[in-house]
């Protein structure tokens, strides 16, 4: 028996700790043969590796996401599958077995934001389920769509060589009018299941559903505060799980709805209702919430509003971080559904197929500071209004709560990333991503220098090659991280860095991506050659995502060469065609 007990905590501990389940996001549509040659119509795929946003152009992929979009990767954050809201794909980009038909619907993608989620099963390895819904046309205000029917399914990766299949298919769930999409999760207080809430539709009725290694089903069902207005939008839960948070986006003479509720990770239950309500013309709209649970953001068409969800009075807090700016990428890139990353920023889409996303890049600060980034993003493919469904992965258990009782501790786990000055090529800002329950921070820059700061700033007194770790801990343990950072043209000569570098789209008719990773540049220079040799183009880059605007520039071929400080690191070609 005392076996049996050990193998059982060492598996919760590997569910509780391994949890990179959102690493891979998947966003697009008309790719594969349906492109016809046109790069600009495929599948984005943004992978968050060590914190980092890698971006690339997938044109394997066939599937079209439209406002319903969920993926899952394993535990490393490779991808394993992912769902449109008709059917599953596997990590071979092809339908998993058993995969299809979860909806009747086009094969544009289904019109449901929120209308998908995927959850490890709890204490069945390898096994997922998937929550999804079936809309149906009624009656309502602006939109005419409701959920008619709700049901899960069963996927076993360990089926069809490793490919996965669905193992139990639509099984039903809540036959019933449900609010349209707005699926969320959040852990329960024990740290290993999952709590769901589901809204009836234009009701105050709200069924909390509990996955455990026992299946799946309503635990219970409840009135609270006045019936919700249903129209388009999304839910979240804050990611320390204490609020539940659902934004509806209904018309000019009815109104926009924030609704904000407390919520008990014991019991499942809602309480403590606050109704938020104005009036403006949004006939998009989402919500997010910071990483450290204090900041709402309500990305309300041509507005983000932050509210702060720790004030005695919400309302009075509101603070507009951004008004849309006129930007088209071809369409209006006006403010849709938003998603908390690995990376500790928000994304948002837009409700027109663009090429672009907006980020708020330090959404735990107060007002304008939260540094909102309009088109910050730009993809190498059209994006049709969708952003992909997750839950907190990194939220452990309530310590010391009534519902703490299956032994698991918040055990904390290092994580960051970090930021170049982009006036001086030694200085840089680490951002802490630790999670569960970190208390203490230790920071070893790899110069002889230290902090003990959450999120320091550092600056390095020459180019070379720098271990900086993190060092976390609270009462339960300790866990350390390091990064290598490859500084300047010192640690480019030394150790004959391969960086990763990446261009695109190509050919391209306005905007041009260059990512640079595992390589910190002294002074990068990016520069555009005509056919004679003659410079047409040049600009500095830096680490990550750097974008060039190229619409002014004639249509032609041209010669690239990404160097610092004349060490050549790429060259290639570029078309800009219109």
């Amino acid at each position: 028996m005392k076996n049996a007990t050990l193998f059982f905590f060492i598996l919760l501990s590997i569910n509780l700790y391994a949890q990179n389940h959102d690493n891979v996001w998947l966003l697009g549509y008309d790719g594969g043969s349906q492109s016809q040659g046109d790069t600009t119509f495929g599948i984005s795929i943004l992978e968050f590796s060590e914190g980092d946003l890698h971006i690339s152009n997938n044109q394997v992929i066939e599937m079209n996401f439209n406002d319903t979009n969920a993926s899952m990767a394993d535990s490393s954050g490779s991808l394993l599958l992912y769902f449109n809201g008709i059917y599953i794909e596997d990590g071979s980009f092809n339908t998993m077995v058993n995969g299809d038909e979860l909806n009747e619907w086009d094969d544009f993608g289904y019109d449901l934001p929120q209308g998908g989620l995927i959850l490890p099963y709890p204490e069945h390895l390898n096994q997922y389920i998937l929550i999804h819904e079936t809309l149906g046309w009624v009656d309502i205000p602006l939109w005419g769509l409701e959920v008619l029917e709700s049901y899960y399914s069963i996927i076993d990766m360990t089926q069809n060589g490793g490919l996965g299949e669905i193992v139990l298919k639509k099984e039903p769930l809540i036959i019933d009018t449900l609010e349209a999409g707005k699926i969320v999760a959040t852990k329960h207080g024990n740290g290993r299941d999952w709590w769901i809430v589901l809204n009836e539709s234009h009701s105050n009725k709200f069924h909390s559903l509990l996955l455990n290694p026992e299946g799946l089903g309503i635990s219970s069902s409840q009135e609270i505060g006045e019936p919700t207005v249903q129209g388009l939008g999304q839910s979240t839960f804050s990611p320390d799980g204490r609020f539940y948070v659902m934004f509806n986006t209904v018309d000019l003479e009815i109104g926009q709805f924030v609704e904000i509720y407390d919520f008990d990770r014991c019991s499942g239950h809602l309480s403590n209702h606050r109704r938020i309500q104005y009036d403006e013309d949004a006939s998009s709209g989402g919500v997010a919430i910071s990483p450290n649970s204090r900041y709402l953001y309500v990305s309300s068409y041509l507005y983000i509003y932050q509210y702060d969800l720790w004030a005695d009075d919400i309302e009075a807090s509101r603070e507009t971080v951004a008004e849309y700016d006129g930007y088209v990428a071809p369409f209006a890139t006006r403010f849709y559904l938003a998603q908390l990353a690995p990376d500790n920023k928000i994304y948002i889409s837009c409700p027109n197929g663009v090429t672009v996303l907006h980020v708020i890049h330090q959404p735990n600060e107060k007002g304008l500071a939260c540094n909102v980034e309009q088109h910050g993003i730009h993809l190498p493919t059209y994006n049709g209004a969708s952003m992909p469904n997750f839950p907190n992965f990194r939220l452990g258990p309530l310590d010391d709560s009534t519902c703490d009782t299956l032994g698991l501790d918040n055990l904390p786990i290092a994580k960051f990333r970090y930021d170049q000055d982009t006036l001086n090529y030694l200085d840089f800002t680490f951002t802490d991503l630790s999670y569960y329950e970190p208390v203490d921070w230790q920071w070893d820059f790899g110069d002889g220098f230290t902090s003990q700061d959450t999120c320091p700033a550092h600056t390095f007194q020459q180019s070379g090659v720098y271990e900086v770790c993190l060092t976390v801990s609270n009462i339960n343990g300790t866990h350390s991280h390091c990064r290598t950072l490859n500084l300047g043209i010192t640690a480019l000569k030394e150790i004959q860095v391969v960086a990763d570098i990446h261009v695109f789209p190509n050919p391209t008719s306005d905007f041009l991506t260059l990512t640079l990773h595992d390589y910190l540049p002294h002074k990068a220079q990016f520069v555009l050659y005509d056919g004679l040799g003659e410079i047409q183009f040049q600009e500095t880059i830096y680490p990550g995502i750097n974008q060039f605007d190229l619409s002014a520039m004639l249509p032609s071929m041209y010669y690239y060469e990404l160097k610092d400080l004349g060490i050549v690191l790429k060259t290639g070609k570029v078309m800009i065609v219109r």
